[in-house]
């Protein structure tokens, strides 16, 4: 009797426990006003496709060996690249230099270690040339950052000059100029003005976090007057001083750049002489040569 009591004792509870579990799923306890906004605050996720999954399979193992680098991690950042994406590419171009550089000499009927030598030469020259491009690219867009950014300082500081708010005169500034550089500011603001709560980030906070993703500092320098401008402190003559200094600087640079072009066309010049004197030579002493055999 005392075990049929105990079974019915269960059976009981479990269906009790059962339509208690049906009655919660049916009508769920509200979640904090909190924990909603925090939700609303974050970006949508994107279903991930195949082409990512691919990229992700591939990158795993390179990511697992700390690639890739601060440098290069900055590198992709200026050009939006992802970093999967990056090291997916890097390991194809190494797989197809290692088996075209390898082949060709096969196929010339070379044997030996040649082969094997000439793989891995061409591999570590596709893999470098590919990081050479990339971070020339790179360092043309912070040189474009840069020039933005000293029009953008005059335009925050002109702005402030003229009694307006920081994030008033900052919002101006930027909806007059164009360009990748101020689209990737912007962007930054927007995502930062987006976020509520305890989470939210403030405007000189993601500046500063975005000059280092970058590898901008200057961005440092707006972040800066941009936090002692919410203060209250004058900042117009600190920021028309900070743009001079990157004018100056971006000058500096290109006249830098033209002296290095122009030493690297001193050598085909040279050349094109030594040859056009080699033409001379050879056709003075083949008059010479003639004279003297008649």
């Amino acid at each position: 009797m005392s075990g049929t009591a105990t079974a019915l004792m269960l059976a009981g509870g479990l269906a009790g426990g059962g339509l208690a579990l049906v009655a919660s799923g049916l009508r769920p306890p509200r979640p904090a006003l909190a924990d909603v906004l925090d939700r609303l605050s974050r970006p949508a996720v994107a279903p991930v496709g195949g082409r990512r999954r691919l990229d992700l399979a591939l990158a795993r193992p390179l990511t697992r060996l700390g690639l890739p680098r601060p440098g290069t991690r900055a590198d992709l950042a200026i050009c939006d690249k992802d970093p999967a994406e990056h090291l997916a590419q890097q390991l194809v171009i190494a797989i197809a230099a290692m088996v075209g550089f390898g082949i060709v000499p096969m196929l010339w009927g070379l044997g030996g270690q040649l082969p094997l030598w000439l793989a891995l030469i061409g591999t570590a020259l596709a893999v470098r040339t590919s990081a050479a491009r990339l971070h020339a690219a790179a360092e043309a867009r912070r040189e474009q950052m840069r020039e933005t950014l000293s029009t953008l300082l005059d335009l925050v500081g002109g702005g402030l000059a003229g009694g307006a708010g920081v994030e008033q005169a900052l919002d101006e500034a930027l909806h007059e100029l164009s360009g990748p550089a101020a689209l990737r500011i912007r962007r930054e603001l927007v995502a930062a003005a987006q976020t509520r709560g305890a989470s939210r980030v403030p405007m000189g906070t993601a500046l500063r976090q975005l000059g280092e993703q970058i590898g901008v500092t200057e961005l440092t320098e707006l972040a800066t007057a941009v936090e002692q401008a919410a203060q209250g402190a004058p900042v117009a003559e600190t920021l028309a001083v900070a743009a001079r200094t990157l004018r100056a600087r971006a000058t500096a640079q290109m006249e830098r750049a033209a002296h290095a072009r122009s030493a690297q066309m001193s050598m085909p010049i040279m050349l094109f002489g030594l040859g056009y004197l080699i033409f001379l030579i050879f056709a003075a002493m083949g008059t010479i040569s003639a004279g003297l055999t008649n």
